[in-house]
């Protein structure tokens, strides 16, 4: 018998991937200069410290974190009968989590802008049972600090132990909105809160909970007796129970088998008489989640879907380079070229407008706005969760045909696994279908005081009237279409036309936004050269 042994290796393609530090890219750090602090050489060096770990040890933790052995299970019981409803999850995820919280990321030493850049690095890795921890907590600090004159001793102490950590243990959120016959409609929550004097006791079940390990969590329930829907913060363990694995009377049902955020602990959970705390007032709930909460968590959908794309377009194109087939490399092929541009096009229009978005958003948050520029930066962020979630479904499917049949292994590549994440991420605080009848609902109950060619033009200030023009026309002939009657011929093409319209203005936002940084490459020409 002849053996034929292949001397092919993959070694300096992978040589050049995984020395490839997230932080050292000429386009992002144009970005993250662009919408940093005066002082950059202060947060340049901060973030090299932070990108070293996030492109090395911690995505070496996440690669073993991810494997499906070592997906999230759950043991009910102890060795004597006592319900605890443990999470069990690989000691790396523990590492890797003590070690992301452990940098404060929202502590007041921490800026609104660094965080945001931190977070983008993070996200490099896909979620990873750790991402939407840390945008619940977001959420769950911004929704106290927004009563902070309000709360009570309880309310301040899950504050500072998210903030600022106690005793170097740093507290992590969660938010728990769904319920079985509603899904994304918070107003048709059921889960029951009953009045015990200074909190409420819930009773009844939540049918989707991600981040179910989380310390605290954000709960919607309906108050007994009205028709109210209150928002309440939630510990999943009351003072010393959290080492005896007593749970603040309730229990998971069961965790969820997940397309995506595998390595995320998501369960159903049943409500026997927790202890909740009462935020804000309790005839406003809905507003609150969704305004404060889950606007944050969309945001933050923006920041995953830019960044997966710019680890995909990055590793694509160095494959591209690396990689030779029928005598030449895939990048010397006109229709892999022309794919590899449109990803890393997309790559940058993508990540540019999530931290011009997530700017605006600050800086409206930070001092008063008009009720123009609240609508506004409230349309974009619905557009981006819609558009920038779908885009990166398509670009990750794209990149992983760049890898051929390679591209579908995920020990070869992790592009599957974000893949996975990004379709997640379609459905997470609301699908597309939901988010642009928001959208046209809001601009229905605000044309009168915010005219609907107005925030077009406002939106799309770069370019000439008569594209401006056109999308104008195209918007007032859809709104004359009730967008949100029962299902008929007229209003069923007209739906098709409100989306393409809106992913037209939102693909002219997006480029113009691009325009006003200077282009240049996603890796290091040195990087490039070597494999050339």
């Amino acid at each position: 018998m002849i053996t034929i042994k292949s001397e092919y290796s993959f070694d300096q393609f992978l040589e050049q991937r995984d020395k490839l530090d997230y932080l050292d890219n000429p386009f992002l750090q144009k970005v993250f200069h662009n919408y940093s602090e005066k002082d950059w050489t202060y947060s340049f060096d901060n973030l090299k410290a932070f990108s070293l770990k996030s492109s090395n040890r911690w995505k070496q933790l996440i690669d073993e974190i991810s494997r499906v052995e070592n997906h999230p299970k759950i043991r009910h019981y102890d060795a004597y009968n006592h319900r605890i409803d443990r999470i069990i999850r690989p000691q790396e995820m523990y590492q890797l989590e003590n070690e992301v919280f452990s940098n404060g990321l929202f502590s007041e030493k921490t800026s609104s802008q660094l965080r945001a850049m931190k977070r983008f690095l993070l996200h490099h890795n896909g979620e990873a049972g750790l991402t939407c921890p840390i945008a619940c907590t977001d959420g769950l600090i911004a929704l106290l600090e927004n009563f902070k004159d309000e709360l009570s001793p309880e309310l301040e102490q899950i504050l500072k132990h998210c903030k600022e950590g106690i005793n170097g243990d740093f507290g992590i959120g969660a938010q728990f909105m769904s319920e079985i016959q509603g899904g994304s409609n918070i107003p048709a929550n059921v889960l029951k809160a009953v009045n015990e004097g200074n909190y409420y006791r819930l009773y009844g079940n939540k049918f989707f909970c991600s981040a179910a390990h989380a310390d605290y969590s954000v709960v919607t329930a309906r108050i007994e007796g009205t028709d109210h829907i209150g928002v309440f913060v939630v510990p999943t363990w009351l003072k010393g129970d959290k080492e005896k694995e007593i749970r603040n009377n309730h229990k998971l049902n069961r965790l969820k088998w997940k397309l995506g955020t595998t390595e995320l602990p998501s369960a159903e959970i049943e409500y026997e008489g927790a202890i909740a705390y009462p935020i804000g007032p309790i005839d406003k709930g809905v507003a609150l989640a969704v305004g404060i909460v889950l606007t944050r968590s969309r945001i933050d959908i923006g920041f995953a879907s830019a960044a997966f794309m710019m680890r995909a377009a990055r590793e694509s194109i160095l494959y591209a380079r690396f990689r030779e087939v029928f005598d030449r490399r895939i990048d010397e092929f006109p229709m892999a070229k022309a794919q590899l541009d449109n990803i890393e096009h997309m790559a940058k229009r993508t990540t540019a407008t999530a931290f011009k978005i997530s700017n605006i958003f600050e800086t409206i948050s930070s001092k008063p706005a008009t009720r123009d520029q609240e609508l506004e930066i409230r349309i974009l962020i619905l557009l981006q969760k819609i558009f920038a979630s779908r885009d990166t479904v398509d670009i990750l499917k794209t990149a992983i045909s760049i890898f051929g049949g390679h591209g579908v292994m995920e020990d070869f590549s992790s592009i599957p696994r974000l893949f996975r994440d990004a379709m997640v991420n379609e459905l997470w605080e609301g699908p597309r279908n939901v988010l642009l009848s928001q959208i046209y609902r809001d601009l229905q109950k605000n044309k009168s005081t915010c005219p609907p060619e107005k925030l077009l033009a406002s939106l799309l200030s770069s370019y000439d009237i008569g594209t401006i023009k056109d999308l104008q026309t195209r918007l007032v002939s859809l709104l004359q279409i009730n967008l949100y009657d029962r299902p008929n011929n007229s209003n069923i093409n007209a739906a098709k036309k409100w989306e393409d319209l809106w992913s037209d203005v939102f693909y002219l936002y997006q480029n113009q936004v691009l325009e006003e940084l200077q282009d240049t490459s996603l890796i290091p020409h040195d990087v490039f050269d070597s494999l050339s």
